[in-house]
């Protein structure tokens, strides 16, 4: 016989020792069951020798911007430790995946793809993942949110929540898989352990929904063995059979989640695992009401968890927000009222639908107590005196709610995980990246109740990034040669805080230029150059060595990249300088490979651009090496015999002024060789770039056919001709000369074909 207070099994076929397990109290045996941990069958154990990285207290974690605060705990699926970002101090969880999940077939790019799907998600009720990579010992790791929470685990079967609190738990749920699904992120493992209860602006029972993406990965890793990857108690039929899924599993893992905090435990138990799956795709789950005889169980709010568990996916609700609106029909049809009954009701397809939710939904204020109400009839009374005396309309205005301030909240971090990645104006980490300018002014165009909030939100945020910002720029003001990234980021802080003396005399940029470069940075103009600078800036400021040495890898791939002028190149290579990164020279298809470089694209308005730019100047020396012979001027005036030799000598000297800077020498010298052999190919390109320079694409691009038309055959020209065409808009017949420059053997064409099909649909 049970024991008191125990509920008998539920009714079906078990053997003995089943019965047995039953019999007991399931949470307090919950922590010694495999079926209440995620799965992963046949993983790889590291080998004796596997380095392993540790980490203590006060040390920085290699690769990464955090050090280790303190450790917090470990579990089935790794180590978790309080961390500390050390430019912006923002407290974090860093958790640490175990050695064999991290070295799992598939797992590393799974993981990857879906904590990148998580971190862009921005569901107040989804926490947000800041940063995620690898550790140099192979293991895997996210960087979250800190959340100071409890999950939904009960203590014990008698641990159970009330149907209103559940209603409200359930909602918030559902408002964060929703977005998760409509951005095609299926969670995979909804159970207890994975929604945390958190305090938010002094509110408890906010919702936080952890661990996306640990399923996926563990799917991927097992995929050669045929094997499945989740918590058995909470899989739905289709994720045991391997079947193709949509969010309508996380729908039944939710029902199974409700229906264990309303009665205590699962509607399918057992230790034996083929036992457990077989009862999720055969057996009928006994109702609540069944298991729990002695709890008063509205029916609506069992109906609604019955439809969840049902075998098919087609026989659940159509997704979250049906779910959610099935939950508000609940709650309407028991007369209930919640905590939260200040959600936002779902969006939905059916107007009828949500006009009768929002007619009947309990009203907020419902719940408070009649000594809390007796303000409101004098204030009503008061409100009609004063509209009815003629002295205007009465405005009654209400605070955020807590739906609002988690929205504040959440674009607030999402400018802080910018910041953190160094994205500050420029998409530094990825060029799909917001940058924390960006997100600040989305922040500020908060309207409504929480626009003060989120207004005070902004300016902190932008007194704390310039901070940062102003500081860069003071560390490498005292570096010689780095003068030119020191403005960069002083430029970059008076973005965010235009107030700073200093910085506006350091940065030499006048407010107007100030003012057109906030407009095109919100935008997301950004120049391919700024991007590369950005990359450079970054590195120079970096302390961590690994992390240096990715940056530094990535600035060597864009430099093996031809997407830039010689001038530009130039410039750039001084900032690398400047910042002691070694960046390899560039490979060339030919002797004469040079890009053309538009005024944007050579950086106009970043401090360390133009500073190279000042630096290349003419001197009194190269003005005198300008000055033309009589031989030269008879030559550009039609009056000299053709010499490909002399030709070949100014096209060299024309190369060397571009290179330099020197733009307008460089012209004058491209012009005399084109005078003396009008099939110059180096000079005619040559000319293509200084125009391009110029902001003359017409001309740019006249040369630059001239050139393909001197040289059909040198895949080089047929390249920048198509690149001269890309940037003109042309792209059908950029994709002609692409396709050109791959018959001919280059191994540059196929990346520029993928692109301009790209921009054509094709």
């Amino acid at each position: 016989m049970a024991s008191p207070g125990v509920p008998p099994p539920p009714p079906g076929n078990r053997d003995d020792d089943t019965a047995t397990l039953l019999a007991g109290d399931f949470q307090k045996s919950r922590a010694t069951r495999v079926a209440t941990r995620m799965g992963a069958a046949q993983l790889h154990a590291p080998g004796p020798d596997a380095p392993v990285l540790r980490l203590n207290p006060g040390s920085v974690v290699p690769g990464t911007r955090y050090r280790i605060v303190r450790w917090l705990g470990e579990g089935g699926m790794g180590v978790v430790y309080e961390a500390e970002h050390l430019d912006i101090e923002r407290r974090a969880a860093f958790k640490i995946l175990r050695f064999d999940l991290s070295r799992e077939p598939r797992m590393a790019q799974v993981f990857r793809d879906e904590a990148r799907a998580a971190s862009k998600l921005g569901s107040p009720h989804i926490v947000d993942i800041y940063d995620f990579g690898e550790l140099p010992d192979g293991r895997l790791y996210f960087c979250m949110e800190l959340l100071e929470g409890k999950d939904l685990v009960p203590a014990s079967e008698d641990d159970t929540l009330e149907p209103g609190e559940l209603i409200a738990i359930m909602r918030q749920v559902c408002k964060g898989l929703s977005v998760a699904h409509k951005a095609g992120v299926v969670h995979r493992d909804i159970k207890p352990e994975n929604i945390i209860l958190v305090e938010r602006d002094g509110r408890p029972g906010f919702v936080k929904i952890v661990d996306f993406g640990i399923s996926a990965m563990l799917a991927a890793g097992q995929q050669s063995e045929g094997g499945i990857a989740g918590t058995p108690h909470y899989m739905a039929p289709e994720q045991i059979t391997g079947a193709p899924f949509d969010g309508r599993l996380d729908i039944y893992a939710v029902g199974i989640t409700a229906y264990e905090l309303l009665v205590g435990r699962p509607p399918f138990d057992s230790d034996d695992l083929e036992t457990l799956l077989r009862m999720h795709l055969t057996e009928p789950p006994p109702r609540p009401s069944e298991m729990r005889p002695d709890r008063p169980i509205p029916k609506p709010l069992e109906d609604v968890i019955m439809r969840c568990l049902a075998k098919s996916p087609e026989d659940r609700y159509r997704d979250m927000a049906d779910l959610e609106a099935a939950l508000c029909e609940a709650q309407i049809a028991a007369g209930l009222h919640t905590s939260w009954d200040d959600l936002q009701l779902p969006e939905l397809d059916d107007p009828e639908r949500r006009e009768r939710l929002l007619r009947e939904m309990p009203s907020p204020l419902a719940g408070f107590e009649t000594r809390r109400r007796k303000w409101v009839w004098p204030a009503v009374a008061a409100l009609s005196l004063l509209l009815s005396m003629g002295l205007g309309a009465y405005v009654v205005t209400r605070g955020p709610t807590d739906e609002e301030r988690a929205q504040v909240a959440s674009l607030a971090e999402r400018a802080k995980q910018a910041a953190a990645l160094a994205d500050w104006v420029l998409p530094t980490s990825s060029p799909e990246a917001p940058t924390a300018l960006q997100t600040i002014m989305e922040l500020e165009r908060v309207e409504g109740a929480a626009e003060d909030v989120a207004d005070e939100e902004a300016a902190s945020l932008r007194k704390q990034f310039a901070k940062t910002l102003f500081q860069n720029g003071q560390r490498l003001w005292e570096i010689p040669g780095a003068r030119g990234l020191a403005r960069d980021y002083y430029v970059w802080g008076l973005l965010f805080d235009d107030s700073d003396k200093e910085a506006y005399a350091r940065a030499g940029i006048s407010p107007g230029q100030l003012a057109d470069l906030r407009e095109r940075f919100a935008k997301g103009e950004f120049t391919e150059a700024e991007l590369a600078l950005s990359k450079i800036a970054a590195a120079a400021v970096e302390d961590d060595a690994e992390r240096k040495a990715a940056l530094e890898a990535e600035i060597a791939q864009m430099a093996d990249e031809p997407i830039f002028g010689t001038a530009t190149q130039a410039l750039l290579a001084d900032a690398a300088k400047a910042a002691r990164i070694r960046v390899p020279r560039r490979r060339r298809d030919d002797a004469a490979d040079t890009t053309a470089d538009t005024p944007e694209q050579a950086g106009a308005g970043t401090g360390g651009v133009d500073a190279a730019e000042t630096g290349a100047a003419e001197d009194a020396e190269a003005q005198k090496k300008r000055r033309m012979s009589r031989r030269d001027v008879d030559a550009l005036l039609g009056k000299g015999k053709r010499d490909p030799k002399r030709a070949a000598e100014l096209a060299s000297q024309g190369m060397a002024a571009l290179r330099a800077g020197r733009r307008k020498e460089a012209e004058q010298l491209f012009h005399q060789a084109v005078a003396y052999d009008r099939r110059n190919g180096t000079a005619l390109m040559g000319l293509s770039d200084v125009y391009f320079d110029f902001g003359q694409t017409t001309k740019a691009i006249q040369f630059a056919e001239r050139a393909v038309r001197a040289s059909p055959r040198n895949r080089t020209y047929r390249l920048k001709l198509g690149d001269a065409y890309y940037k003109a808009l042309r792209y059908r017949d950029a994709l002609e000369q692409y396709e050109k420059a791959k018959s001919l053997g280059s191994s540059r064409a196929s990346e520029r074909i993928a692109k301009v099909r790209a921009k054509l649909g094709e």
